[in-house]
């Protein structure tokens, strides 16, 4: 028995190891559970506001502008709408280029397809004692429906034999940052939440602590419904993750250029992959491909942000590995006539001093060639894997 409950875990928690970024591929796509006598006119403007907040924050203003158009419109951003169950629930597929586009026109930060990871370490308390949340379990479904609805990119450890020796429940409760994050290397993960869950008197009762990049957070959550409890949890880890990722629109004359070399490239579908990923990460302007020569591709871009910002978006595909920028050849160096004349350690020669006394007749004037535009990009260097 005692090695049959991590196999156990493992087969519940099976997602796979990635080395690649969180792509939400559904994030375009809202379920609307049922509601009690909930009209579909009803579904879809909760599901356009989902889908809008999903994109541009919890706090985007929808009552004005391009965004009110939108709400008031719904149907001018949706490919489709259909039912989710029989149960009444609505299905609704939005259009990624119509909601760019009204983005856009209301010049709010937003977010793409690629999401930071976040690895969640959760135990649930019990009268029986502390012990691993089972994904299975009402509440570990609830965690799951919460964050594709509220378009973060939750993931489970694996719960095997190695987690198991690697981190106890008291790590987790204990939100020991040392131990969980030592133990979440094997996973490509950006975040990471330390979850203790409990349920009392038909309460649940939600107390976390969050990490992302190099901030740390903290919150409670409770309600009668876990979805409910859930939802608190998931729309509090996607303001943080927005805070952090959500590119901003500005003016053209206050974006920075930037080139991106990037090598390691070999053969079309690696090639595929990275321009897609380049076009999810919501610069300012599509990348443009610059050149192909050997494994090593070039692109250009505007983005908003600071640097540091932009590796940040740029790290979230773990297959782009930063790199020294190649050395520069050293210029060789040229001497001129003067010089020439003059041996080490030896005089003027006579002849070549009186030639240089003498005025030289006028040189004609070379033809004025305007000067070639600079190219103030700045760039970064990475490599493919």
């Amino acid at each position: 028995m005692p090695l049959l409950r991590p196999l156990l875990f493992a087969l519940l928690f099976a997602l796979p190891l990635t080395s690649r970024a969180a792509v939400l591929e559904a994030l375009y796509q809202v379920n609307v559970p049922p509601a009690e006598g909930a009209q579909q006119a009803v579904q879809l403007d909760t599901a356009t506001r989902i889908m809008l907040q999903r994109l541009a924050g919890s706090g985007v203003k929808l009552d004005k502008g391009p965004l009110a158009a939108v709400m008031a419109e719904p149907s001018s951003v949706t490919r489709r709408i259909g039912a989710l169950d029989e149960a009444g629930g609505m299905q609704v597929e939005f259009d990624p280029l119509l909601l760019r586009d009204a983005l856009a026109k209301a010049d709010v930060p937003m977010l793409g397809r690629n999401r930071p990871g976040i690895l969640v370490w959760a135990v649930e308390s019990t009268t029986l004692g502390d012990d691993f949340l089972l994904p299975g379990s009402e509440l570990g479904q609830a965690l799951r429906a919460a964050a594709n609805y509220r378009g973060v990119a939750l993931m489970q450890p694996l719960a095997d034999l190695q987690d198991r020796t690697s981190v106890g429940e008291s790590d987790v409760l204990k939100a020991d940052q040392a131990v969980l994050q030592q133990a979440a290397e094997r996973y490509a993960a950006e975040g990471m939440l330390a979850l203790q869950a409990s349920q009392q008197g038909g309460v649940w009762a939600l107390q976390w602590t969050f990490w992302l990049n190099d901030k740390q957070e903290t919150g409670k959550a409770q309600s009668d419904n876990p979805r409910e409890a859930a939802d608190q949890l998931m729309q509090a880890l996607a303001d943080a993750v927005f805070a952090q990722y959500a590119v901003t629109s500005v003016p053209g004359d206050q974006v920075t250029g930037w080139r991106l070399h990037i090598r390691g490239v070999n053969g079309l579908d690696q090639f595929s992959r990275l321009q897609r990923m380049l076009q999810q990460m919501g610069t300012q302007s599509v990348p443009q491909l610059v050149s192909m020569r050997g494994d090593e591709v070039i692109f250009t871009f505007d983005f908003p942000g600071d640097e540091a910002q932009l590796q940040r978006m740029l790290m979230l595909d773990q297959r782009l590995v930063p790199v020294d920028p190649p050395a520069e050849p050293t210029p060789a160096v040229a001497a001129s006539g003067a010089d020439a004349a003059v041996e080490p350690g030896g005089t003027e020669d006579p002849a070549t001093s009186a030639n240089t006394a003498a005025d030289p007749a006028p040189a004609a004037a070379d033809p004025i060639v305007p000067a070639a535009p600079q190219d103030k990009r700045k760039s970064l260097y990475y490599r493919w894997r």
